[in-house]
């Protein structure tokens, strides 16, 4: 059992979860589980109308060191042609569809106008630079909805 202990000592201390099941009789085995890894959330928010309305919440996220968009189960917004997610250094309620893309970052386009939806956010970007998340229709310089990263 001395044994068993020490190596969970030493698995916690580099930050692995363990879990041992006390053996009942010398010589049984012991269970270890890695922990997922785990998720942080950064940002959060509803979606305030520009043109059009769009519903749910959005969330960015890190897991396993990358950041993600993660758009709510109960996300809707009406549909269009070319709707993107973008990040923009401007606060959402100075963002129009002249500079929604203005030094923004294209996240994704959107796969769906509505439902769940999760967007890998490109390495590299710096999350200090922006101050909010858009939904906007980049063929027809339409911005249909913003949030504010708070």
């Amino acid at each position: 059992m001395h044994t068993v202990n020490t190596i969970l000592v030493a698995l916690a201390s580099i930050g692995v979860a363990a879990a041992a099941t006390a053996p009942a009789a010398a010589g049984q085995g012991m269970h270890v589980a890695m922990a997922d890894m785990a998720s942080e959330t950064l940002f959060t928010g509803e979606w305030t109308k520009k043109s059009f309305k769009s519903s749910g919440t959005w969330e960015i996220y890190t897991e396993n060191n990358k950041t993600y968009v993660k758009l709510s189960a109960d996300f809707r917004t009406r549909g269009a042609p070319d709707l993107k997610i973008f990040l923009s250094p401007l606060a959402a309620n100075k963002t129009n569809g002249r500079n929604a893309t203005t030094d923004s970052v294209l996240i994704a386009p959107l796969s769906n106008n509505a439902g769940e939806q999760i967007y890998q956010i490109p390495d590299g970007v710096d999350l200090a630079n922006f101050k909010s998340i858009l939904i906007h229709c980049e063929q027809y310089s339409k911005l249909w909805s913003a949030a504010d990263l708070a």
